[in-house]
């Protein structure tokens, strides 16, 4: 067992400090990111070394408050990076994408739905507003 645990130790070692040197190089923030989220990984499998190793159990709720953290930064990162990278673009990709919507909006299921919305809304807005202010203006 000392000698597999020596083993597993020595190779995170490695893999953190490879991942330690991604992260510092990496060119691109995209790369600091999968660099940020492996080194989360060697981290929770040291945890989980020294878990095993010394047989305490009390190190297994630690384990998943930063499994969770680090799936929540890497989703948090890489939904900042769409926003970036469509805001950098926005204009040719807000156009197109505005085009399509408008042909799928043109068939049968997209006029049903704009009738039946616009129509509900148009009718309760419009004839609220309209009712309500003849009914004051003939009451009062």
């Amino acid at each position: 067992m000392d000698q597999a645990l020596t083993v597993v130790v020595a190779a995170l070692l490695a893999s953190g400090a490879l991942v330690t040197v991604r992260l510092v190089r990496g060119p691109s923030t995209l790369d600091r990111a999968v660099a940020l989220d492996a080194l989360a990984a060697v981290v929770m499998a040291g945890i989980g070394v020294l878990t095993a190793a010394r047989q305490i159990p009390y190190y297994l709720p630690g384990l998943l408050v930063l499994s969770f953290l680090g799936f929540t930064g890497s989703v948090s990162i890489a939904r900042f990076l769409a926003l970036r990278d469509e805001a950098g673009s926005g204009d040719g990709d807000d156009g197109d994408d505005e085009g399509d919507e408008g042909e799928g909006d043109d068939g049968d299921a997209g006029d049903g739905e704009g009738d039946g919305d616009g129509g509900d809304g148009a009718a309760s807005g419009a004839g609220t507003g309209d009712s309500g202010g003849t009914e004051r203006r003939s009451g009062g």
